[in-house]
């Protein structure tokens, strides 16, 4: 194991064509997450829960089928809806159990003529060798844009 710290913060935006309440809503509910919470296209949630209140704990395990390769651990540290949430946590190996990084995230979700500019800002120390900064970059990439497309194919939140 090495003892390298690497801190990088990342910022990525998207425009989504629903308003505030219903993509924080796509954000914050459990089941919603599931659908689309995922980087790789072959990838998916073996196991998710989330006590969406400020002091809550969200856990998830995922990872191409059959063999999840990541989990994480976070807790709410702020919640304003429909404008803002703010978590911190850690990621693991799911095989080793090992942390690869630490994050505070922070979403904002502003109006933005009928849709909603969703800014993401991912603070993280990114430890030893099994994640780095370019990784989540590329993986947030890809969960913003199924996100995306979630979004405009149930602009409606579930009742």
């Amino acid at each position: 194991m090495t003892l390298e710290t690497t801190p990088d913060t990342i910022i990525a935006k998207r425009k989504l064509d629903a308003p505030p309440e219903r993509v924080f809503h796509a954000w914050a509910d459990e089941e919603e997450r599931r659908q689309w919470d995922v980087p790789g296209d072959d990838w998916v949630i073996e196991s998710y829960s989330s006590d969406f209140r400020e002091d809550g704990i969200e856990t998830s395990r995922f990872g191409p089928a059959g063999d999840p390769v990541a989990e994480s651990f976070g807790r709410y540290l702020l919640i304003e809806p429909p404008r803002r949430i703010v978590n911190a946590g850690v990621m693991r190996s799911a095989r080793t159990g090992e942390v690869s990084s630490a994050t505070m995230m922070t979403l904002q979700f502003e109006s933005d003529g009928d849709g909603t500019q969703l800014t993401l800002i991912d603070q993280s120390v990114y430890l030893g060798e099994g994640e780095t900064a370019e990784m989540r970059e590329q993986g947030w990439g890809k969960i913003l844009d199924k996100l995306t497309a979630y979004i405009a194919e149930n602009r409606k939140t579930p009742a």
